[in-house]
């Protein structure tokens, strides 16, 4: 299946993923099985609670953790569904379509939290666009200007076009360099 965003759940948990995971949270990051229920798309923490209400169990709070190969580590606030068999599920699709995905819990994470962000690569364009996103300016001309330049130095032609239409960048949205 292909890729619909250049963010993708990463293959195995590295020594690297762990030391971010660390920063995260206590918890241990775990592989979840995921299964993207019926009407569970899109926004986690407005969708679980519906789904807990029709099946029962629980919402556990963490991170979910998401790479874009080369360039840098992200995590978001995620909500995942423990069942009433003691099963631990993402119903909520991943950004790739994965058939799993990595999750730290933490009870910290909540909706109006923001992404914590790593960077794989020394790259300052990479540091300054990652720092206007942690203060909240990740809309503005400057953080997009900066986000471009980063996209054309690690973008690949054949990677997911950042638009998110699942097509291949040289064929969606290609960038000049």
């Amino acid at each position: 299946m292909r890729r619909t965003t250049f963010l993708s759940t990463p293959p195995k948990l590295t020594g690297e993923i762990r030391r971010f995971c660390a920063t995260l949270s206590a918890a241990e990051p775990v592989v979840l099985k995921a299964v993207p229920f019926p009407g569970c798309d899109g926004d986690c923490f407005a969708n679980l609670p519906g789904h807990v209400g029709r099946f029962g169990g629980t919402a556990l709070a963490g991170w979910r953790v998401v790479v874009w190969p080369r360039v840098m580590l992200h995590a978001e606030p995620h909500l995942v569904w423990a069942s009433p068999k003691d099963e631990v599920i993402d119903v909520t699709a991943t950004p790739d379509r994965a058939a799993h995905s990595l999750f730290v819990a933490d009870e910290q994470a909540a909706p109006g939290v923001r992404p914590r962000r790593q960077a794989l690569t020394k790259d300052a364009d990479l540091a300054a666009w990652m720092d206007l996103a942690d203060q909240g300016e990740e809309g503005g001309d400057a953080a997009l200007d900066l986000f471009l330049k980063v996209l054309r130095k690690h973008a690949r032609p054949d990677d997911p076009c950042y638009c998110g239409s699942g097509r291949q960048m040289r064929k969606c949205h290609p960038l000049r360099k």
